[in-house]
């Protein structure tokens, strides 16, 4: 592949750009901005920005009809990278990895409003990552494997050493996130409203005459006769 200079670069991004319809597009939806902007002012801004939403996203379904077929393409292979990401680990992948769960392991131990929980689990996870990969070493140099990525491939202890911690790394970062949106839910959403309905209404005593009474609710009661 021949190497491109900067101004080349731009060039060919400008007319690519001026060639595709994208330009349209944009000018579509830079009018569906303006005009929201203008009717902001007069109308209802909730009704307005809701109807320029729909009008916005209404058109990008249209463009992106006419490309189904190379987006369904590039969400393919996407989704085999992803395979063969967690399958077939390259060195480089692994490494970013371990070198992510320590720097995660760090942060947490820095900060001291973390869980003691959450300090155990971003403890562990590193550490095992850690062993695995001391693993991959002293198998590569005690039975004098090449280290390149296609002894790697070829090698089934090497493949589950590999497969075993990018296994590991991704189970912690589901767990991370599940345990961040589960505190977003439940001490920024469900916590404040609690408190809102089981709010109690208190009375102020000192503000009160020494004579004048405080009339309490009286109870309905229903008398048979």
């Amino acid at each position: 592949m021949a190497e491109l200079s900067i101004l080349e670069m731009i060039k060919y991004t400008i007319k690519a750009f001026l060639d595709s319809k994208v330009i349209v597009l944009l000018v579509l939806e830079a009018l569906i901005l303006l005009v929201s902007f203008v009717f902001s002012k007069v109308m209802n801004k909730k009704v307005v920005h809701v109807t320029s939403i729909f009008a916005s996203l209404t058109i990008l379904g249209f463009y992106i009809t006419n490309y189904v077929g190379t987006i369904k393409v590039f969400i393919d292979n996407i989704s085999t990278q992803i395979v063969e990401l967690i399958y077939f680990p390259s060195t480089l992948e692994f490494f970013i990895v371990m070198s992510l769960s320590i720097l995660i392991m760090l942060v947490t131990l820095l900060l001291k409003k973390s869980s003691t929980l959450l300090k155990v689990i971003n403890t562990s996870v590193p550490i095992t990552i850690s062993f695995l990969f001391l693993c991959i070493i002293e198998y590569i140099n005690t039975n004098e494997v090449a280290f390149d990525e296609f002894s790697v491939f070829t090698n089934p202890v090497l493949m589950s050493l590999y497969e075993l911690a990018m296994g590991v790394f991704i189970s912690w970062i589901i767990v991370l996130l599940v345990i961040k949106v589960d505190k977003v839910i439940i001490h920024q959403v469900t916590l404040p409203k609690l408190k809102e309905k089981t709010s109690l209404v208190t009375v102020d005593l000192s503000q009160l005459d020494e004579d004048e009474e405080i009339e309490l609710p009286r109870l309905k009661s229903k008398v048979s006769r």
